[in-house]
């Protein structure tokens, strides 16, 4: 009996078990792929997606420059990769080191460039507040409750500094996403400004400005009117172009602000 068990063996034994093994490889490299697809999905919705609401202005030509070159061209191609559904399995192949890398990542930058044509500036607006989102390159400011929350390297730069904490006046190198309660006066025909007063110390007010052209006004609140003292809640990614100690004014370049 043992004889024959090893003959049975010799002859279909290995061939089972080779074909055991590359089947339970594949799975295992498939659940591999999984976890680290839903990792990288939840890390994105959990890493803190800006929640965006309705685009109140928008400036386009900051927009575009920024999506084409800001530095971000890895990033948004594994975005755009993700959010068209184009990880294919040729993609998955490249991944595994079976396919030419170098053609999928030519592929996924030729989907970005087209993405880019194909797509109006309020769509990229949102593609790439989450790239940046995912980069860490935002730092959040409520104006709200004085709270500033820093991305990494401004975090790095205040423990060099063995600093505790910094004023939105001196994030002048990143990003910035404020919330705030904004007035809004305009100045002329093409010209509409933005205020929001901030800072908890009452002996110390001081508050935000934005020039926002009329022009980049979303159609629907263009015919809206916004009487002098009459707050709103708004949002607004922007970069601080300058701090007027005397005034006390912040004033903001903005990409877009959402309500």
């Amino acid at each position: 009996m043992a004889a024959v068990d090893s003959e049975w063996w010799g002859v279909w034994g290995w061939p089972w078990a080779l074909l055991w093994a590359l089947t339970v490889l594949g799975w295992a490299v498939l659940a591999g792929y999984g976890v680290t697809v839903f990792v990288r999905r939840r890390r994105s919705r959990g890493g803190g997606r800006t929640v965006h609401g309705m685009c109140f202005y928008l400036h386009e030509q900051r927009v575009m420059d920024l999506f084409q070159s800001g530095g971000f061209a890895a990033a948004l191609e594994q975005e755009v990769a993700d959010r068209t559904n184009v990880t294919t399995g040729f993609g998955l192949r490249g991944r595994l080191g079976i396919g030419d890398g170098s053609a999928t990542q030519d592929i996924t930058r030729e989907r970005v460039t087209k993405y880019v044509r194909q797509n109006t500036p309020i769509t990229v607006i949102r593609l790439l507040m989450d790239t940046m989102r995912k980069e860490d390159v935002i730092v959040d400011a409520d104006l709200l409750t004085d709270r500033l929350v820093p991305n990494r390297a401004l975090g790095e730069r205040l423990r060099e500094r063995h600093a505790e904490r910094v004023a939105l006046s001196d994030v002048m190198s990143e990003f910035v996403w404020v919330t705030g309660r904004f007035t809004a006066r305009r100045l002329g025909d093409r010209t509409l400004v933005l205020r929001a007063g901030y800072g908890v110390a009452p002996d110390e007010p001081a508050h935000v400005r934005m020039t926002c052209s009329v022009s980049g006004v979303r159609e629907e609140f263009r015919d809206e009117e916004y009487p002098d003292g009459v707050e709103f809640q708004a949002r607004c990614l922007g970069k601080v172009r300058s701090w007027n100690r005397q005034a006390r004014e912040l004033t903001l370049d903005p990409l877009a602000v959402f309500r």
